[in-house]
């Protein structure tokens, strides 16, 4: 695994080195991610190399070896997790992993965790040792791979959690055999010592206490053991002499309590000998188990096999537990079994039948997922009572058998939750159904009935009936508090169907001789929905009820402008011709008319007060001195949000409106005649022209009725142009336009526009734009240039919407042979990925016409244009000269005048050469001659230093790790210089030194002039 991560890191360094051969060294010491960013090539190639590594799944471990000494796991004051073996200082460790091959070792493993857990796989490693094979503290994640073995001594667990609150999880796919030494658990706590909070998720576990007073899981001895939770995986836990498979230790004095959850997996406890396999619990309570199984063995000897801590030791009352639990005997017989309240035609489903309940097999029960299934179709009248559980009968019912699920005729007695009834070929259930279920009820066959015979639902959350011909045969009653879907491709619903207390509501069949049954009555709180697909077909009489007693309204056409009807107008019955029907819950609301009256549309008697949303009603008012009073227009009271239009206001008979969801109150309004009153038109920006009189500007009054002729000025501004006419708040919001368009902020309206003069003041002033064709922005063009309608070169400006043309400098080809254009990379405002860090928006990207072309062309957006062009050169031939092993960092990019250069990976290999050959070039040039290449930061610090005439260095050398006298100030002078760096005291000579470090080094240390 190391390899493959250093031959990925070489191929990335690799990717700049083919460009090395005319470039300075010192281009060497700029930073390769942006190459590596900019680079499509580059990409690609190391792609290709993790794929030929076997990178691309297969996760990245740390793994260390405990063959080579024991070994500490800790979380740092950091938050990060580091790992130390023997003498060696602790390195920072992320994904860990401990082997020993499988072979034996008297080494330890200690891992310390913190409030951010300590995470450790351990592989296929086998500990024997005197103290603890394994011991944790603190939030501790172990995942188990492989076979894994772990002895302890006498008095430590083999795998051992400290009395602390941190939590100890165990989950992975291997195997892991944990023996505690005598008075200690397998999985837990030392001797006298309490432990609490241990999880197991996965993997095959075995734990045992190899002598005595300890648990298989639990506490060692006088240890109490508090919160063992397990929630998946096989799990074997046997207990020491006078210990418990799972629990606290034993003392001598005292039971002690202890609490175990099971929410999955397979478990079994042992006993010892004498012990318990449970023990204790101070109440039924203190094991819950709401998934998985429970196995529980004693022996002769043993007192029981789950003990509570009274003072003489006494089984718990199996009655007072929940759960899947089988009892054995010591010859492994089962003695007793859980029993989960299920019945299957008068048989109690059990820990021992379960596999095949009745002994033909047909059905099974499934402990995890509480489903009852059949694994082919039943043949004989089948009846189920298994509340909270799922009955899954795949095949249907046959021979003209019946179905029961709780007790016929008893709606109180719940059979299941979700009911599944399904056959590809015959029908679902030939022949009667009762179903009491409290979840969802799906029967369904696809080439036949559904139900042929009668069908009973009681209290279902969800009921689905679908068929290739009649849905049910005879009659079906169904209650459900939730939605009904009936689906029939060739047939009826149902001879007689009744659907009670259900919310909405679906039925679709295809019949084109009846109805969707003889007699449909449903009770629904939302949309109830029938369809006739056949020809000429239709839905029938429906007696329909909304819950609640309240209103509703239907359709009888599924187009989205369908008309409402009114059933107090229309009753439902009408609807019995149609091929459709479409009914839901509307709210009325009430009409008040002062001075007038009331009617809606299509009530003939004239008796409704209320109507629907969307109902038209016609309103007429009553002047009571006609000869004194005039109609002087229809007023609003409420709502507010209501309005109705000019010719709305002044028809006072029949005047008729949509009524909205709300209550709507109108008055007539009659008034004594009064002289006509002027009203004040206000124009700023315009003339204002009454009839065929003169322009004027400023305010005219004008008296209501007349023609008004409205013309903007010319715009003030050479770049301007009119947009449009703005509505002053205390304006009239009535104009009647004759001519023209008043126009909005989004729209553009007409310079003149004519009117026809409201009851009240009109006040307009006209609006201009600037053409976004003046409004300019920036390109700035790297390694190119960029030519507008306004300018031409590398930092221009540009119009708005106009095309602009880019172009890339071209590369001396004598200096640099080769060079290829790879494509535009487009630089947005810092702003746009602040306010899009999720990607700029489509509508905001920029648009070249051909990225990938030296010379294209865009549209110019609102927003400045930032452009580099990027480049890349061929590859080199493979180089004679051999390969640098060391060699695994990513050297820098070469920073041009004009662009960036990508190199282009052509093979590893050849990138590798090309990178050895350059930097030794280099280095060649640059070391006095004769020098060797320095490997490592002690040879390059004595020969910087002796090249510089042996300097005394300021400060007296104090390194830990150098003992030789000039080495040392070499290494101080270097320091000193800020050449070179040291850490913690250390200087650490013989670190590896790169080769593009050394060449950055030395022209620090050699500047040239």
């Amino acid at each position: 695994m190391k390899r493959n991560i250093l031959a990925r890191r070489a191929a990335s360094a690799a990717l700049a080195a083919c460009m090395m051969f005319s470039l300075s060294a010192p281009a060497l010491a700029a930073s390769t991610d942006a190459l590596l960013q900019q680079s499509t090539a580059a990409k690609s190639a190391v792609s290709v190399l993790d794929e030929e590594n076997g990178m691309t799944e297969e996760p990245v471990y740390d793994e260390m070896d405990l063959n080579r000494g024991s070994i500490t796991v800790y979380i740092g004051d950091d938050g990060k997790q580091y790992a130390k073996q023997g003498d060696y200082e602790a390195q920072q460790r992320g994904n860990l992993q401990i082997t020993t091959d499988g072979g034996q070792t008297a080494n330890t493993l200690t891992i310390e965790g913190g409030t951010t857990a300590a995470k450790v796989t351990l592989s296929n490693v086998n500990i024997n040792a005197s103290g603890a094979a394994v011991s944790v503290s603190g939030n501790v994640e172990l995942v188990i791979a492989g076979t894994n073995t772990l002895h302890s001594g006498t008095d430590r667990a083999g795998l051992e959690k400290a009395d602390d609150d941190g939590t100890l999880t165990i989950d992975g796919t291997g195997k892991l055999y944990a023996y505690g030494g005598d008075c200690a658990a397998g999985i837990g706590s030392r001797a006298n010592n309490n432990v609490r909070n241990i999880v197991i998720n996965g993997g095959t576990i075995t734990a045992e206490c190899t002598g005595r007073d300890g648990a298989g899981i639990g506490g060692g001895h006088s240890g109490k053991a508090e919160n063992i939770r397990i929630n998946g995986g096989v799990v074997t836990a046997t207990g020491g002499e006078w210990g418990y498979g799972i629990g606290s230790g034993y003392n001598e004095y005292s039971l002690l309590p202890t609490t175990i959850t099971i929410t999955g997996g397979t478990v079994k406890a042992i006993a010892g000998k004498p012990g318990a396999a449970i023990g204790a619990l101070a109440s039924a309570n203190d094991l819950t188990m709401t998934g998985g199984s429970l196995t529980v063995q004693k022996f002769e000897n043993s007192w029981g096999w789950i003990i509570s801590p009274s003072s003489t030791i006494s089984e718990v009352d199996k009655n007072s537990l929940t759960g899947a639990i089988t009892y054995l005997d010591q010859n492994g017989k089962v003695e007793d079994t859980a029993n989960w309240d299920i019945t299957v035609n008068e048989t109690a489903v059990n820990g021992v039948n379960y596999k095949d309940i009745l002994g033909d097999g047909a059905l099974c029960y499934d402990i995890e997922k509480k489903t009852l299934t059949a694994k082919e179709r039943i043949n004989y009248v089948l009846k189920v009572r298994a509340p909270e559980t799922d009955v899954i009968l795949n095949g249907g019912i046959g021979a003209r058998s019946s179905l029961t699920i709780g007790q016929q005729g008893d709606s109180s007695a719940v059979g299941a939750h979700d009911v599944t009834v399904t056959s590809d070929r015959y029908d679902a259930i030939q022949g009667e159904a009762d179903i009491n279920c409290t979840g969802k009820v799906n029967i369904r066959s696809d080439k036949s009935m559904a139900v042929n015979g009668s069908l009973n639902i009681y209290d279902s959350s969800e009921v689905t009936l679908s068929a290739g011909s009649n849905v049910v045969n005879g009659s079906a009653n169904i209650t459900s508090n939730g939605n009904v879907a009936i689906y029939s491709t060739v047939g009826r619903a149902a001879e007689k169907l009744t659907i009670n207390n259900a919310e909405n509501v679906t039925i679709s069949i295809r019949d084109a001789a009846g109805a969707v049954s003889g007699d449909t009555k449903i009770t629904a709180s939302g949309t109830v929905t029938l369809k006739n697909n056949a020809q000429g077909g239709r839905v029938g009489t429906v007696a329909f009820t909304q819950a609640g007693g309240k209103n509703y309204v239907y359709y009888t056409s599924e187009e989205p402008d369908a008309k409402l009807i009114d059933p107090r107008i229309h009753p439902l019955a009408e609807a019995a011709g149609s091929r459709y029907l479409r009914i839901e819950p509307r709210e009325t609301y009430s009409i008040t008319v002062k001075n007038g009256t009331a009617q809606v549309v299509g009530d003939t008697d004239g008796k409704l007060t209320t109507a629907f949303a969307g109902e038209k009603v016609t309103v007429s008012g009553n002047n009571k001195n006609p000869s004194v009073t005039k109609f002087g227009g229809w007023k609003v009271i409420s709502p507010e949000s209501f309005e109705l239009t000019e010719e709305q206001k002044n028809a006072e008979e029949n005047m008729t409106f949509t009524m909205p969801a709300s209550p709507v109150e109108l008055k007539a309004s009659y008034s004594f005649p009064a002289p006509v009153v002027d009203m004040q038109v206000t124009v700023k920006g315009g003339t204002i022209r009454v009839g065929e009189g003169e322009s004027q500007t400023g305010t005219v009054f004008v008296q209501p009725g007349q023609t008004v002729t409205i013309e903007a000025d010319e715009p003030a501004k050479e770049n301007e142009s009119f947009h449009h006419w703005k509505v002053e708040k205390d304006s009239s919001k009535n104009i009647g336009i004759i001519e023209g368009s008043l126009g909005s902020e989004t729209e553009k309206g007409t310079e003149k526009i004519v009117f026809t003069m409201p009851q009240d003041g009109v006040k307009l002033t006209a609006v201009y734009s600037i053409p976004a064709s003046v409004l300019r922005s920036t390109v700035t063009v790297t390694g190119g240039t960029a030519k507008s309608t306004l300018d031409e070169g590398s930092d221009i400006p540009a119009e708005i919407g106009t095309t602009v043309e880019i172009t890339a400098t071209p590369y001396d080809a004598e200096k640099y042979p080769g060079m290829e254009f790879v494509e535009w990379e487009i630089k947005y405002p810092d702003s746009f990925y602040e306010k899009f860090p999720g990607g700029i928006p489509e509508n905001l990207q920029l648009k070249l016409n051909n990225a990938k072309s030296a010379a294209t062309t865009f549209e110019m957006p609102v927003y400045p244009v930032k452009l580099i062009a990027h480049w890349s050169a061929s590859a080199v031939a493979d180089p004679d000269e051999p390969l640098d092993p060391d060699f695994g960092v990513e050297p820098a990019p070469m920073d041009t005048t004009g662009g960036t250069i990508a190199a282009v990976a052509v093979g590893g290999a050849a990138i590798w050469g090309g990178y050895e050959i350059a930097t030794r070039v280099i280095l060649h040039n640059l070391l006095p001659e004769g020098a060797a290449i320095p490997a490592n930061r002690g040879q390059l610090a004595l020969l910087i230093w002796t090249e510089k005439g042996k300097p005394e260095p300021a400060a007296q050398p104090a390194f830990a790790d150098i003992t030789d006298a000039e080495q040392a100030k070499a290494a101080q002078w270097c320091v000193e210089q800020g050449l070179l760096d040291a850490r913690e005291g250390k200087f650490e000579s013989d670190g590896w030194m790169p080769k593009f470090k050394t060449i950055e080094i030395w022209n620090k240390a050699f500047p040239k002039k």
